[in-house]
């Protein structure tokens, strides 16, 4: 198998799995209860790795199950019943744009699109402007899943924190492959799930939320552990991000992404984006030789290491199969995933490929082969 869908998931690091394997046997041996508490100095360091790579403190961490999960706890735990205001960039995820929509339906909230240049890069003095109006929120999947675009985050936090208006971004795309420093993007909240870049197991991620934006989040579902009894019928919320987590989680997967996280940092942040960065420069350069192939393009703004593009006279599913009898592990990008986006640019389909820091240049090469043989031979 060549693998290039690291944007997905990640192939599970060789630590992460090891992790798992020796608390299950843990588990096995002393029950879930007695392994978790063996393992508590462990869990803790999980809090500190996180911390330690977005540039936060462990207290503002709550681990989750994974991106979604983490970011619909932040939104669903505002206030939303007197309505308010969101706004989101052209490229927002997909499922985020959905739980906002229901949002609209239940509360009256107003959803609105921050416009774009022709790239999809957030206009930011269209969102100036959209900011001397009252929001409630706004909204950004910092890389797209729809190709290699990267927005312009710390500008667009520099602009809410200007408007007093709190920035939750999607990174989803982003940790595990670009440096995050949560400082510099004076954002509210940021999200991430551990199985892509950081190859970390599925079913983790994480949530950053501010000390100053906490108060706002009051989880309805919050139970014993993230809302503790404080006598005579008082309950009370934490007074860290931990009041985003339920008190039943997997501790195997939890070792496992901190495992995964702790091999990750000791490669290095700009060791791993620079080796991302040449694999996804030599397969868009590459691919745009093909015959009918174009790869999606950024203009003057940065790009990430997902690599999309369309060809001529085929649809991305019969390219998807084509690579994949071939032994090619790539992906298709739906319209479902970046509606307003895909809808934009006229597209229903994209077919995705993302390397890795380790992916072998052998294994790029033999895809854009496969991808040639095919196409020549139709």
């Amino acid at each position: 198998m060549h693998y290039l869908n690291h944007a997905a998931c990640g192939p599970l690091a060789d630590a992460a799995l090891h992790a798992m394997h020796r608390h299950a046997l843990c588990e096995q041996q002393l029950g879930g209860y007695g392994a978790a508490r063996a393992a508590q100095a462990e869990l803790d360091q999980v809090y500190a790795g996180i911390a330690a790579a977005i540039h936060a403190s462990p207290q503002d961490i709550a681990l989750t199950q994974g991106n979604s999960d983490g970011w619909g706890r932040v939104v669903e735990a505002m206030d939303w019943r007197g309505g308010g205001r969101i706004l989101a960039p052209r490229g927002e995820w997909g499922g985020n744009l959905g739980l906002l929509m229901a949002l609209a339906q239940r509360h009256g909230v107003q959803v609105e699109e921050i416009p774009s240049d022709p790239h999809g890069a957030v206009d930011l003095d269209a969102l100036q402007a959209l900011l001397c109006t009252p929001a409630s929120l706004v909204v950004l999947t910092w890389m797209p899943a729809n190709g290699p675009l990267v927005q312009p985050a710390q500008d667009v936090g520099s602009l809410c924190a200007l408007a007093g208006v709190p920035l939750l971004i999607d990174a989803a795309q982003a940790v595990g492959q670009w440096p995050v420093d949560v400082r510099s993007l004076q954002c509210a909240a940021l999200t991430a799930p551990g199985r892509k870049w950081l190859r970390g197991p599925r079913g983790t991620g994480f949530v950053y939320v501010h000390p100053d934006f906490l108060p706002r989040l009051r989880p309805l579902g919050a139970d014993h552990f993230a809302r503790p009894w404080q006598g005579e019928n008082t309950w009370d919320y934490r007074d860290d991000a931990r009041r985003l987590e339920p008190s039943e989680a997997s501790v195997a997967l939890r070792l496992g992404l901190g495992a995964a996280l702790a091999e990750w940092a000791a490669l290095g942040i700009d060791h791993i984006q620079a080796q991302i960065q040449q694999r996804a420069t030599w397969l868009r350069a590459r691919l745009d030789a093909l015959p009918g192939v174009q790869t999606l393009r950024t203009g003057p703004h940065a790009c990430s290491g997902i690599v999309t593009f369309t060809c001529a006279g085929h649809g991305a599913a019969s390219l998807h199969q084509a690579l994949q009898q071939r032994g090619v592990e790539a992906a298709i990008s739906p319209l479902a995933f970046t509606p307003w986006d895909m809808q934009a640019r006229g597209l229903d389909a994209l077919l995705r490929l993302s390397p890795g820091h380790d992916t072998r240049w052998e294994s790029l090469q033999y895809a854009c082969d496969a991808l040639e043989e095919f196409l020549r031979a139709q």
